[in-house]
């Protein structure tokens, strides 16, 4: 019995333990997660960790002559591996590594004695043609500054690159990190806590001139740069976005890898990649090979701000669809046969079409992408608006806002009555049409008028003057539901003895000209 009652303590008191140490839930952090997943619905990221990681650090750089460049802190080969004095840590070195066909990454070898120093390497990269090379090595007088060098490939030379040259594009005492050059060779991104930016390191972009000189920076400004960290640029092949890490924007904690596209009006709203690539630590040094694999580097299983080489697989759901509501926005009902035209942010349309009898319509939509929707429709007042893929994760609702009617000396001018087909009911749509006769009529005491309602030429002229009359009436029966006096209206079916178009095979929208109702003033 005692036996019992202590193996019964003992598992009260693990539980206790367990269900105290259990997190607590940050509503703050739910919320930016909730953000990320919208955005980033469809994506997932496959993550692998590569051979080449040891219990130090490793961060992917870029590719040359089909090798992939890394930088680590760890003694390879017997090569002398220095120490930084102000942390006790093993300084970094440039290493090239093989590639399998499955992007597994072995053997690695010193990059280049030429551009090896004593004290820490920063990231590489290279020019298009492989020629030229830009990198990044921290200061003899500061360890937390970096300086930019260049050299050019001279496979005659013994050490390979030659012409090492200091790239000056600000004051000493700030730093230059994780250089890119762009796919076409024509511009050089970097990361730079230089003063009058945005906050902490921003990214900057320089042109390359023909001769090989640098232009003057510039900053990427908002859309990219926050009063936080932002290092790490990529190019996509195309050209069409930039990549980058982060502590900043809608972020989940540390680093985090984001993406902006880019327009001929510039960067646009950064989206985090989200959760199935991006961690509560550092995430960083996205390179992409093709459109879905590539590599990142990042802490999140490793100790100690060491950094692992991840190769990624992004397997890319299929067709996301939502559903688009077209409303009027102080009744909320709903708006068949409005027109939407939706484009992403490269003006792309991705959707031309009307809404249904119940003013919906499917969209399809991707993930980190910034759509531009218009809506018109007759009586109403175009709409035009910015949605990002996060706005289509629920359906959307849009709401429409009415026209004033235009009124002359002749008649009060709005947008087409609609019927069903072969009925004479008003559809809840037009009752909103029908309202503003009513508020003109309420404004103008003295004003009467006369109801014409017109068919189409289908069908025998009888049928469609009886038709007409009947849609004539329930025209009439609406006004006067809503207070208007009856005295002050009259009412005609005119069947289709005024056809706005007259046509042998009329199109449908045709037809829908020839069935309307007219307001006239009566004088």
């Amino acid at each position: 019995m005692k036996t019992k009652f202590l193996l019964f303590t003992l598992i009260s008191l693990l539980f206790n333990t367990v269900t105290a140490q259990e997190p607590v839930r940050n509503a703050k952090l739910d919320s930016i997660n909730d953000i990320i997943n919208k955005n980033a619905k469809g994506l997932r990221f496959i993550l692998n960790e590569v051979s080449v990681n040891s219990e130090l650090s490793e961060i992917g750089a870029t590719f040359f002559k089909n090798k992939f460049i890394i930088l680590s802190n760890k003694k390879r080969r017997h090569y002398e591996t220095t120490i930084n004095e102000d942390t006790k840590t093993p300084n970094n070195n440039l290493y090239c590594v093989n590639v399998d066909s499955t992007g597994n990454l072995t053997f690695p070898l010193l990059f280049a004695s030429a551009i090896d120093s004593k004290n820490n390497e920063g990231t590489i990269t290279f020019t298009p043609d492989e020629n030229k090379v830009f990198f990044t090595q921290n200061s003899k007088e500061n360890p937390n500054v970096y300086k930019l060098y260049t050299a050019d490939l001279d496979i005659k030379s013994d050490k390979y690159w030659t012409n090492i040259t200091e790239l000056k594009l600000m004051d000493d005492q700030y730093s230059v990190e994780t250089p890119f050059v762009s796919n076409d060779g024509k511009k050089l991104y970097f990361s730079s806590n230089i003063p009058g930016g945005a906050g902490g390191y921003d990214l900057y972009e320089v042109a390359i001139l023909e001769n090989g000189t640098l232009g003057a920076p510039m900053n990427l400004g908002s859309k990219i740069n926050t009063k936080e960290d932002e290092k790490f640029p990529f190019i996509s092949n195309d050209n069409n976005y930039l990549f980058f890490s982060s502590k900043g924007h809608t972020n989940m904690g540390g680093f985090d890898v984001f993406r902006s596209s880019i327009t001929s009006d510039g960067y646009h709203t950064a989206f985090n990649l989200g959760g199935t690539l991006n961690s509560r630590k550092d995430d960083l040094a996205f390179v992409m090979v093709n459109d879905n694999k590539g590599y990142v580097s990042s802490d999140k299983t490793a100790t100690d701000g060491n950094y692992d080489i991840y190769r990624y697989n992004l397997k890319m759901a299929p067709n996301t669809v939502s559903k688009l509501a077209i409303k009027e926005k102080t009744t909320g009902i709903a708006l068949p046969n409005a027109k939407i035209v939706v484009k992403n942010e490269f003006g792309r349309i991705l959707a031309d079409g009307k809404t249904d009898e119940k003013g919906n319509i499917s969209i399809i939509y991707n993930p980190l992408t910034i759509y531009n929707v218009t809506v018109e429709k007759d009586g109403y007042e175009p709409f035009t608006k910015q949605l990002t893929s996060g706005d289509f994760y629920n359906d959307t609702a849009i709401e429409l806002k009415q026209a004033k009617p235009v009124v002359t000396d002749t008649e009060i001018k709005i947008e087409n009555i609609y019927f069903d087909f072969n009925k004479a009911t008003v559809k809840q749509e037009s009752t909103l049409s029908l309202n503003k006769i009513i508020s003109v009529l309420n404004e103008n005491k003295e004003m009467s008028i006369s109801i014409f309602a017109h068919t189409d030429a289908k069908g025998s002229d009888e049928y469609n003057k009886v038709l007409s009359e009947k849609r004539a009436k329930a025209t009439f029966d609406y006004l006067v539901s809503k207070g208007i006096n009856k005295d002050r209206l009259k009412y005609m079916g005119m069947g289709e003895m005024e056809l706005k178009v007259k046509c042998t095979t009329c199109t449908a929208e045709e037809d829908q000209l020839n069935r309307r109702t007219e307001f006239k003033i009566n004088k």
